[in-house]
């Protein structure tokens, strides 16, 4: 019987058009700086850092929009971004999680960008069609954006940093920090001190520092190994 259900589901999805695919994010593994090249920096600036988590592909806008929306206002800023959640055989689908109405259509193509709506339009657009259950309208303006990136909030992201905090004498002192899902862990930071006179070269969980030079308002260095963990 669940079956049948779920074949009777599958043929009304079919039958209707309805073939979009959820956009999965994509893992990224990022450390900066690079390796074996002299770096400076200010007291409390990060000397290294390494970031762990997902990213999506994402639209930043260029150009101011407005619109009528069922004979609502509707404003596309400077600066908004519009994530990639879906995507169909003609087109990439941008969603904007402050206003779930409508969203932005890219096709693969390279034809114009499109507004995505599955509500009732009030016609103030040129033209505009139906397909997929949905329906996509040229809007009067064309839409002007630049592709980005943005962190997938809902997923888990881990950075670690190593953080100047100035010299006294020969010891010089540094902050560890960890962050998860963006926000710090107090539990997860801990200063660090180091005798240069022992040895030019510090670590702390896998990172290789070489220090050439520092004072109390910077620091000249060389990251040999990036973090481990």
């Amino acid at each position: 019987m669940q079956r049948l259900i779920y074949l009777l589901l599958l043929l009304a999805l079919v039958s209707c058009g309805v073939i979009k695919t959820a956009v999965i994010p994509q893992s990224f593994t990022a450390n900066s700086p690079g390796l074996n090249v002299i770096n400076t920096a200010e007291i409390g600036i990060s000397l290294a850092s390494k970031e762990k988590g997902f990213t999506h592909d994402a639209l930043q806008i260029k150009k101011q929009l407005a619109f009528k929306l069922d004979y609502l206002n509707k404003t596309i800023e400077i600066g908004q971004v519009f994530v990639k959640d879906y995507s169909t055989e003609k087109y990439d689908l941008y969603g904007n999680s402050s206003d779930l109405t409508f969203g932005i259509a890219i096709s693969k193509t390279g034809e114009q960008p499109l507004v995505y709506t599955t509500n009732n339009t009030d016609g103030v657009y040129s033209k505009g069609f139906s397909d997929l259950g949905m329906n996509f309208l040229i809007p009067k303006e064309k839409i002007e954006y630049v592709k980005t990136e943005v962190l997938a909030k809902d997923k888990d992201y881990f950075k670690q940093e190593f953080i100047y905090n100035g010299r006294v004498g020969n010891a010089l002192k540094f902050i560890y920090r960890e962050y998860i899902n963006d926000y710090a862990r107090p539990a997860f930071t801990q200063d660090l001190q180091y005798d240069l006179s022992e040895s030019e070269t510090i670590g702390f969980r896998g990172l290789r520092i070489e220090i050439i030079k520092a004072t109390n308002l910077k620091i000249e260095y060389i990251v040999l190994n990036h973090f481990k963990k």
